[in-house]
């Protein structure tokens, strides 16, 4: 993977001054986002730059028009760094994927004399800055990796902005139900977020002392039937109640749901899928998959005296107040946007190594026309120490 860090004599060579740039968040929300929106615009607007802000997202641009970019000054964003949520909203759209959205969306932006665009947001959207680079000649893209699920695949292992905070928040809730689960004798069984990726999954089972936590990286070589993810916390639940413990919480990664044989279970019908054939999670939840089995296998072998319940945990994550790492992070990652956006040609993914800049050109990311994700280890040492901390 090549890296251009902040002193590279080239990058310098291509300063110019910006007349104007667009600042635009992409996908779901994640801690951070208005440290980064706040940090781009000051720094934008002190070096002479006049910055808009695209309202309501790539979807915005499209439905309001001209209307959706609105003027970003330091006197409505320095403020913002410690709030949650995005100052201009998000939406999940591509503008790009049919004629009339994609010449729609590159008139705007000619209109609009945008000269460079920040775009905020994961791997999805990150694929889009690629494509956007290519349709719009000259346009400079600094994409700004954002993702609570941390499945970007930064260099050294650096985690996505919005991660830990999701992850301290979600710990926060998994604490709580861990003393309720044992004060009124009984089972939880957690939904966390992560499609692809089990980081924030793990990381809150480590953080948390979850009984057990099931991720979809364990589950990659096959499709598989409910019964058999039901077995699985099963044989916890049995585990921890011979031994005098009837309570525990389970936490099982949202994107198991994607592992699952779609025609074995009426609950998981072709009419609750995108685009893509993937599941859409707001329809369908795991837990309402299986939970019914779990219930049916315990009886079956004799263990009545157990409540089971299912709890979703994500939605509060996704805008919580940002805790002082992800701000500090995120301020960083905006300054260093603009200062990608003023000094190089092209796109680039803007990351962090410890106290030192990095541009990485977004191609490098990309491999059959997408950004590629990153998953856990199952080798890792955090996965193996994970484990061990289990009940399975």
């Amino acid at each position: 993977m090549s890296v251009t860090s902040t002193n590279s004599s080239v990058a310098k060579s291509l300063e110019r001054v910006m007349k104007r740039i667009a600042i635009v968040v992409s996908g779901g929300p994640a801690p951070g986002i208005n440290a980064v929106i706040g940090a781009s615009a000051i720094e934008a607007t002190n070096r002479g730059i006049e910055v808009l802000g695209i309202h309501g997202g790539l979807k915005g641009a499209i439905t309001d028009g001209a209307a959706a970019f609105l003027p970003l000054d330091i006197d409505n964003v320095s403020r913002i760094y410690n709030q949650g949520g995005s100052l201009l909203g998000t939406s999940r759209f591509n503008p790009l994927s049919a004629k009339d959205s994609e010449e729609k969306f590159l008139g705007l932006m000619k209109e609009q004399r945008i000269e460079g665009l920040i775009m905020i947001g994961g791997e999805g959207s990150a694929t889009l800055s690629s494509m956007l680079s290519k349709r719009i000649p000259g346009l400079r893209i600094a994409h700004v990796p954002k993702t609570i699920d941390n499945d970007i695949p930064l260099p050294s292992g650096e985690k996505t902005f919005g991660f830990e905070t999701a992850r301290t928040v979600g710990t926060q809730v998994i604490d709580t139900l861990v003393v309720d689960a044992k004060t009124c004798h009984r089972w939880y069984l957690v939904e966390t977020m992560g499609r692809q990726a089990g980081f924030l999954t793990i990381g809150m089972s480590l953080a948390s002392g979850a009984s057990l936590s099931l991720i979809p990286e364990e589950y990659q070589d096959r499709l598989y039937d409910p019964i058999e993810f039901a077995e699985r916390i099963v044989t916890s639940i049995k585990l921890r109640y011979h031994m005098g413990k009837n309570y525990g919480v389970a936490l099982l990664a949202e994107g198991l749901l994607d592992r699952l044989r779609p025609e074995s279970s009426e609950l998981l019908d072709e009419n609750l899928r995108d685009e893509l054939g993937r599941l859409t999670y707001s329809e369908v939840e795991l837990g309402h998959v299986i939970l019914p089995l779990i219930r049916e296998r315990l009886h079956d072998q004799g263990i009545h005296d157990i409540e089971i319940k299912h709890k979703n945990v994500g939605y509060e994550l996704r805008c919580a107040r940002p805790i002082g790492a992800d701000i500090e992070y995120a301020r960083v990652l905006g300054y260093g946007a603009v200062e990608s956006l003023s000094t190089r040609e092209g796109s680039y993914m803007i990351t962090r190594d410890v106290e030192r800049l990095h541009f990485i050109p977004l191609e490098t990311f990309v491999a059959d026309g997408r950004v590629r994700g990153r998953t856990v280890d199952l080798d890792s040492d955090v996965y193996k120490l994970a484990c061990r901390y289990m009940v399975r």
